[in-house]
């Protein structure tokens, strides 16, 4: 089974520059990192015109193409960011609005009926990358509780991209069987030429176990430079 949700927002240089930024840490490889992997998504990270910092809030107006049983469906969509794993998503869709909310500690769903139903936390470990890449990836770059691999290039849509896997790191009495690394680790598909993030990957898992897992993407298309 594959959810996948293709997200196409113009994002214009002069939204990034206005985005409020705050000085961090200087940067810190992750233990155990791949330099290559490292590599790609700093320069992913520099191609995209953001820097190694983090940021209060963003908002951005653009559409989403849901694909529900093998349909695309297209909608209207307003995304709110704050940090690298705080998002909320607002799409008018044809059968009505639509809203998701989520941080490291849970989230909450909402569908056209107005019924508001809690995410479990095990589907919120990867928040971040629901959102604009490029934030999850400053963080990752800079959290010393991460690892960063490389698994190198795969062939979408005629392109070929390179895929580079961030894992969290979690304290062995804590994660004794690697569940919650498992849950939180993240694909990162990088065009080989415009070195831009395409695709992200991770896992999802029914509301009623964290045993079941099926892939989760969100495909990144339609950048573009304005004003």
């Amino acid at each position: 089974m594959l959810l996948r949700s293709v997200l196409s927002f113009l994002l214009s240089i002069s939204t990034l520059l206005a985005l409020s930024l705050a000085e961090r840490p200087a940067l810190a490889q992750a233990p155990a990192s791949n330099p290559q992997a490292v590599s790609l998504l700093q320069q992913a990270l520099d191609t995209s015109g953001m820097t190694v910092k983090s940021f209060r809030t963003f908002t951005a107006n653009g559409t989403i193409t849901y694909f529900w049983a093998g349909e695309a469906v297209e909608g209207a969509a307003t995304i709110r960011a704050r940090g690298g794993d705080q998002f909320r998503l607002d799409a008018n869709m044809p059968d009505g609005a639509r809203s998701v909310s989520t941080d490291r500690r849970g989230g909450s769903r909402k569908g056209p009926d107005g019924k508001l139903v809690e995410i479990p936390a095990h589907n919120t470990l990867t928040a971040g990358i629901l959102t604009f890449p490029y934030p999850s990836i400053a963080a990752a770059l800079m959290d010393a509780n991460v690892t960063i691999s490389y698994a190198g290039l795969v062939e979408s849509g005629g392109r070929q991209l390179h895929q580079v896997r961030v894992a969290r790191i979690f304290p062995e009495d804590a994660d004794p069987e690697g569940i919650l690394a498992k849950l939180a680790a993240v694909d990162y598909l990088i065009d080989s030429q415009t070195l831009l993030v395409v695709k992200t990957a991770d896992l999802t898992h029914p509301k009623e176990t964290l045993t079941e897992s099926y892939t989760h993407e969100v495909e990144f298309e339609a950048y573009a430079a304005m004003s």
